[in-house]
Order: structure tokens, then sequence, then C-alpha cells
């Protein structure tokens, strides 16, 4: 009895062994943000700009007033200067945790050093691959200093980042994940990112910055990036102003869709969009008429608002089709999913067809409630 205790002891001591290689929470560095430009001198091609938060300045006993830091070197990649900034800190990086990445407007312009920057990032096993990415109106690195001042402020995570996971609230920019761009340029050659500049004292993002092949080639304003979520299907809220009959009505959307038909017109193929919009009625003063006991009144108010989506729309898809030749929308992934044949007809020469094919657009307009007074 006495040797099966012992034999039973001796195996279960394999199974307590604590973790020999354990590092301690405070004695690694997480950052939330790097920024990436091009080194405007000679050297390295690159200049490394990491913020990351001060841990001793969190909670009440906190030791310490200077809530994130934000430390730079050049380098030839961003592991080799995380390498580097190591050498100057305390503890090493880790960057599981990491967030944000926001590439500098030179360096956007600059479509194999992106995709060299982006495939270093997607084959590390650490980082993770959901991190979002902007593209920042300047350099990365007044950014990020910028971003330590900035009224909205969150210490963990910081600024960019509580912002950009609130993306569905607004579809005035699209946030964007590594794996997100990485497939979006793989299937149709181009992808957006959002644009974040700064602004007073804070920090901006809005709109969205159009990458082909994955480089930087133009921005889209925030109506035309609002736009683009409608035909893809993916805005969730958002308020506009419309005109109608002298006055201007605020019509909030509450739900969106979108659907995408093929045409063929002979040896060509066209497209129709149709988006279906639901949403409230914000603000509107008519002396004459009361909106809740006229009908034909709501169905005109639904039509202006219907024209208004109708002509933002095509004003983005001329703009896309004529000056980027750019397919953000999405046109190619439907027919790749559900018109493979002539996906495979059309795939090699898509930016010519798409700069070139009829897209209608048909827009349906509901007003479902108008508020509490009538």
């Amino acid at each position: 009895m006495k040797r099966a205790l012992i034999l039973i002891l001796l195996i279960s001591l394999v199974f307590i062994t604590g973790c020999w290689d354990m590092v301690e929470i405070n004695q690694r560095i997480f950052p939330y943000s790097i920024g990436i430009d091009l080194n405007p001198e000679e050297g390295d091609p690159y200049i490394i700009t990491v913020s990351f938060p001060n841990i001793y300045s969190i909670g009440k006993n906190a030791t310490q007033e200077e809530r994130i830091f934000v430390i730079s070197t050049t380098a030839t990649s961003l592991f080799e200067g995380a390498s580097q900034l190591s050498t100057r800190l305390q503890y090493p990086f880790y960057f599981k945790h990491l967030r944000v990445l926001v590439l500098g407007q030179e360096l956007a312009k600059k479509g194999h050093l992106v995709k060299q920057v982006l495939d270093g990032i997607n084959r590390d096993y650490v980082i993770n691959k959901k991190v979002r990415l902007v593209a920042a109106e300047g350099m990365a690195s007044d950014l990020l200093q910028a971003a330590t001042s900035a009224i909205r402020q969150q210490v963990i995570e910081g600024p960019l980042f509580s912002m950009l996971k609130d993306d569905r609230r607004t579809p005035r920019f699209t946030a964007q994940t590594l794996t997100d761009f990485i497939r979006d340029t793989d299937m149709s050659g181009v992808a957006i990112m959002p644009r974040v500049a700064n602004h007073g004292n804070d920090i901006k993002v809005f709109g969205g910055c159009i990458f082909k092949d994955y480089e930087f080639i133009g921005y889209l304003g925030e109506l035309e990036n609002m736009s683009v979520a409608l035909i893809r299907g993916k805005i969730k809220e958002d308020l506009i102003d419309v005109p109608f009959e002298d006055v201007n009505i605020s019509y909030s959307i509450t739900n969106a869709d979108a659907n995408k038909e093929l045409i063929k017109k002979g040896n060509n193929i066209g497209i129709k969009i149709s988006v279906e919009v639901e949403g409230t009625l914000k603000e509107y003063i008519f002396e004459k008429e009361t909106v809740g006991r006229d009908d034909n009144l709501l169905r005109r108010m639904e039509k202006a608002i219907e024209r208004a989506l109708k002509e933002e729309i095509e004003k983005t898809i001329e703009k896309l089709q004529k000056e980027y030749k750019a397919d953000v929308i999405g046109i190619g992934e439907y027919i790749y999913k559900f018109h493979p044949k002539i996906w495979k007809e059309v795939s090699s020469d898509w930016d010519d067809i798409f700069s070139e094919m009829d897209i209608d657009v048909e827009v349906t307009a509901y007003i479902r409630r108008r508020g509490l007074v009538e």
C-alpha cells in the first residue's frame, strides 16, 4: 500500500511542476500601436515608432503621471526596429496584444514596401491577425506622438483602437483588419483602409484610402465611404440630411441591405445594385402638413431620401470607375462567388472591364418611425 502511495506521489510531481519559461506580466512591454514611416534620409528604409502604456500610471496607487510612452528608431524592418528599441528599454516588447498599425503617407505610396511590411506581420506567429490598419495623413510617428495628448484617451488600449472598434456606429469610415485587407487585395487587387489625421487637440478617423496592389492611389470622402458601405451591405447606422421642399429633413438609417444582380448584354456584362434602407425621421418642421396623418407626404419624403442616396452612390461609383479603376464595392467578389465561369473569363482584364461596365443603382427607402411628437 505504501509503495503504491509513493508511486502515485512521484507521478503527480510531473503534473505540478511550474512553468520554467514563465515571464511575469510586469516584465514585458505590451505595445498597442505601431507606426511605420518611410525614412526620408539615407540609411535604413523605415522609421519604426512604438506606442505603449505606462503601467505605473494605472490604478489608484499610480506612481507616475505620464500615461503613454512613444519611442522611435530607424530600421530595416519592423522586427529589427523592435529589437533595437528593446536595448533602450527595461523589458522586451510582446506584440500579442498589438491593436493598430499606422502606415505613414509616403510609405503608403510604395506598394512593394507596404506588401513587404504586411507580409512580415502576417507571417509572425505572435501578432494578432485582426490588428487594425490605418493610413496616416502625414507621418505615422507624428500621429502617434499627438495621440499621447488626445482628448479621447484610453490608457490600456489607446485612442486609435478605441475609435476603430466602434466602426459599426458610423459608415463614415470602414475599419480594416490585416486579414481582411490581404483578402480583399488578393480577390480584386484593391482594398480600403481608414484615413487618420491630427484634428486640433484630438485625432480624427474619417473616409478611406484606396490601395491598389498594396499601393495608395487616392482618397474617399466620408459620404463616399458611406456609399461604399451601402453597396457592400455593411452599414448599420448613420444620419443624413436631405433637401425636401424648401426644408431639410434628417433621416437616421437604422438598417440597410444591398443585393447585386448580374446582367448580360450580348458579350458585355453589367450589374444592377438594389439598396434598401430603413430609418427614422429625426428633424422636420412642416407648418401646413402633419406627417403622421399624411401618407402622401411621407412617401414624398421617402422619395427625396431615395434620390439623395442614389445620387451620392452614383457619384461614388463613377469616381471609382473612371478615376481610380478600383473595385472596392465588391462586384468582382460577387461575380467570383456566384458566377465563377464568367469570372474566369473577365478576371485577367478586370480593371478595364470594371471601369467600363454599366452599373445601375436602385434605392428604396422606408420611414419606419417619425419620433414621439406628431
